[in-house]
């Protein structure tokens, strides 16, 4: 059966059939999804299946914010790939035009100004999101002391929450509105589907090149983390995570964790972020199976029986044009690595 590549792509009020290249990047370690998109700089419209008696420069037809809407797949049969907006037009030979997902609705939702003592990370997204079309999944609510907003906008309000929790809450576009927030490896280590997306089967060799970049993925020096904080009540704590026998400690003074269990989650996912263990790497396949980050890969191959197994999907990077399409995507942690 041949497979003829389709496209099914709108800016603003204009639709288009065919492009140069696009180039779609998505990860569960963002909020901020990225797509490309490469046109002729001179376009015929057409209105009612023929064309106009006129050209039109293409980047003259865009403006920033404009809608976009990006369909890929095979013999008419596409996927949803991207939606967000215009973010600018670079006028060249081959116009290209950036384009970025909900994360801009965040990076305009401005001007937010309050300390807070006590919040949460569900609160201070719902404060980030007010106002826009985005909504909020936070299976896990997780306490946050003293924040300081001064004339903050959405994005920023994500990136405090990521750093006062040292860079272990994901927080990412589970789909193009929806903002998801929580713990990643800790639900992975326990074998729980957090984000339910479903799972993709891969087969190198049979729906994926076998050139792939996988490898064992084995930490040289397992670490202990150590996490101090001082309590609401004034009080200090200090938590590690479970890995005892690590001749390698980090400690981390943690100045926004007003709880000693939160604490200890924390550092239970900041060891498993150094020290999981299994497979990592990339798997170049096709646009289909289609894959989206924060689905589950299971990868079977014959000839290395040990990297069976279902893995997290932790980013995919979409390439589509004239010269093919491949989806090239970044496997995680194995389901129920810890045991």
């Amino acid at each position: 059966m041949l497979f003829e590549l389709t496209s099914n792509i709108t800016i603003g009020s204009f639709q288009f059939s065919g492009v140069h290249e696009v180039r779609i990047r998505r990860s569960i370690h963002s909020y901020i999804e990225q797509a490309t998109i490469q046109l002729p700089s001179i376009a015929w419209i057409m209105k009612n299946g023929s064309a106009a008696a006129q050209t039109v420069t293409t980047g003259l037809q865009f403006n920033e914010g404009d809608a976009v809407h990006i369909n890929l797949g095979y013999n008419g049969d596409v996927n949803s790939e991207f939606t967000g907006f215009v973010k600018r037009v670079d006028m060249n030979m081959t116009l290209t035009v950036e384009c970025e997902g909900f994360g801009r609705q965040l990076r305009l939702n401005c001007d937010f100004n309050e300390h807070y003592t006590n919040t949460s990370a569900a609160k201070l997204l719902a404060l980030a999101v007010q106002d826009t079309d985005i909504t909020v999944q936070c299976p896990v609510d997780f306490p946050i002391a003293n924040i300081l907003l001064q004339h903050a906008n959405g994005a920023q309000i994500c990136d405090y929450i990521k750093e006062a929790s040292d860079h272990v809450l994901t927080i990412f576009f589970i789909s193009p509105k929806v903002l998801w927030c929580g713990l990643t490896y800790n639900a992975y280590a326990a074998k729980n589907d957090i984000f339910a997306l479903g799972t993709v089967n891969y087969r190198p060799g049979f729906n994926c090149i076998k050139d792939n970049s996988l490898k064992v993925r084995i930490p040289s020096e397992p670490v202990q983390i150590i996490m101090k904080g001082k309590l609401a009540n004034g009080t200090f704590v200090s938590t590690a995570s479970k890995n005892k026998a690590a001749a390698n400690r980090v400690k981390t003074l943690m100045n926004h964790v007003p709880d000693s269990n939160t604490l200890g989650l924390f550092a239970q996912e900041k060891e498993y972020q150094h020290n999981y263990t299994g497979f990592e790497g990339k798997i170049n396949g096709f646009l289909q199976p289609y894959a989206t980050p924060g689905m589950k890969a299971y990868i079977t191959d014959s000839r290395y029986p040990a990297l069976t197994g279902t893995y997290l999907i932790e980013e995919t990077d979409v390439t589509f044009g004239v010269r093919g399409a491949r989806r090239v995507v970044t496997i995680g942690p194995q389901v129920g690595f810890a045991s």
